[in-house]
């Protein structure tokens, strides 16, 4: 591959920056439940990455229901067929929200049965702090469902701002929140660990109402022909469908349910190492989520542009599209791992305070720091190949190395070898790496190029 090209990659970039802006924001709900819920001790910071991973096996499921819209949005906007491009808005929602409130209701009743099996039932300390936790949070379900709606389509349409907007919005809110409801201010009762999962609850919704009236303003009925009586109403063709979008998204939310249930089972591995390495890793995983912020937002760059120039019928110059992406991602995340070679321990102390922690957390955010360039090209190829409508490529191939490599090494690490966190987290290294290979010989293929949508 050549050097950048300065025009695709400022291109790329405009798209890449408010993705990851709003990742970051997203991120930062993550990271301010660890720190505040990590000053009230070991027992409720392993808990809360439990709970998190747990929540986040469903609502980053329903989430990808914006990957089937940006996937047809975008496709529609190549097409400058506007119309097309809200009615794919109305199928998302007429699809998503029968099925959130469904689940939100049926996840209050098998939630406890998970925990029971995960953890060694309500004996365990961590179990009435992740199910109280997790409880709370999954009420913002169906308010999540309309955000992802609305992000998949003005992603797809191209103009990532507005996601960035509520994002940022959301912070706004949970923050305060936050410590309202985990340390009981003015008068509240302090909630502790259940406190955070109401404050992201309660902020996801008032971020759907906020991303509502944006939406409203921008232009959806005017410019994009869209109501809500096309929801309740049945679309004239399957193509326009909740069918359709499901049929894309699905795959991509079965992979995002299957993935954090392998990383769910893995941190429960991590358990029985011990629960200091349970709170650890929780800690290095949320300083790794920042070092995933450039590498998916330039990954839903890149599914955007490739989705409009399919769209118009230039295959070429979404492989050049692509290319760029890729390489832009890896120089960004490169950067990034260099910081988490040489400054492991400041990086470290934004989670926790804990000397113990922190010992146990260095070496493993290390070893991932030298991975970041081959987790990069994964994301960003990932992105693109999602772009041109291969979700259940993308979807197998990271299934199947989770759950046939990464969980069965993992556990042979731990159960037969004794193994301690950071050879666990070799089998991750490992699997981040097969991953980013596999979806790589795809794209060179360029079958892709010719995907109907």
């Amino acid at each position: 591959m050549s050097l950048l090209d300065p025009a695709l990659s400022r291109q790329v970039a405009r798209l890449a920056l408010p993705v990851v802006i709003s990742q970051l924001s997203q991120t930062v709900v993550g990271m301010v439940d660890t720190m505040m819920v990590g000053r009230l001790g070991v027992v409720p910071l392993a808990a809360t990455g439990l709970a998190g991973l747990a929540v986040w096996m469903v609502m980053g499921a329903f989430g990808h229901l914006a990957t089937g819209t940006q996937i047809l949005a975008s496709r529609r906007t190549g097409q400058e067929n506007h119309a097309a491009a809200g009615r794919a808005l109305a199928s998302a929602l007429q699809a998503g929200l029968p099925l959130g409130l469904l689940l939100m209701v049926l996840l209050h009743w098998l939630y406890p049965l998970y925990y029971g099996l995960v953890l060694q039932g309500p004996a365990d300390p961590l179990y009435e702090p992740c199910l109280s936790y997790t409880l709370w949070r999954i009420t913002g379900l169906v308010p999540f469902v309309i955000i992802s709606a609305l992000r998949g389509f003005f992603n797809g349409v191209g103009d990532t701002r507005q996601h960035m907007r509520v994002a940022i919005f959301i912070n706004l809110v949970h923050i305060p929140l936050n410590i309202l409801l985990i340390w009981g201010k003015l008068g509240l009762p302090a909630m502790g660990v259940a406190g955070a999962g109401l404050s992201a609850a309660l902020s996801t919704t008032a971020g759907a109402g906020y991303f509502l009236w944006r939406a409203y303003r921008a232009g959806l009925r005017s410019r994009w022909d869209f109501h809500w009586g096309m929801v309740l109403k049945r679309a004239a063709g399957p193509e326009e469908g909740p069918g359709h979008v499901l049929r894309l998204a699905a795959p991509a939310s079965a992979q995002s349910f299957l993935v954090l249930a392998g990383f769910t089972f893995f941190i429960a591995m991590m358990r029985h190492v011990g629960t200091l390495e349970t709170a650890a890793t929780n800690v290095v995983f949320t300083v790794l989520s920042f070092s995933f912020m450039p590498g998916f937002g330039i990954g839903i760059a890149a599914s955007t542009l490739i989705g409009q120039l399919l769209g118009a019928g230039q295959p070429e110059e979404a492989r050049r599209a692509g290319w760029e992406a890729q390489k832009l991602g890896m120089v960004m995340m490169s950067l990034l791992g260099l910081l988490f070679l040489a400054f492991p321990d400041p990086l470290l102390r934004l989670f926790t305070t804990d000397p113990a922690v922190i010992d146990v957390s260095r070496l493993p955010l290390r070893l991932l720091g030298c991975f970041q360039t081959i987790d990069a090209l994964g994301m960003t190829t990932a992105g693109c190949l999602e772009g041109a409508g291969l979700t259940a490529h993308v979807m197998r191939v990271d299934v199947g190395l989770n759950w046939l490599l990464f969980l069965p090494l993992s556990a042979t690490i731990i159960f037969v070898w004794g193994g301690g966190m950071l050879a666990a987290f070799s089998a991750l290294a490992i699997y981040l790496s097969a991953y980013a290979l596999l979806l790589q010989r795809e794209y060179r293929r360029g079958r892709w190029m010719e995907r109907v949508v």
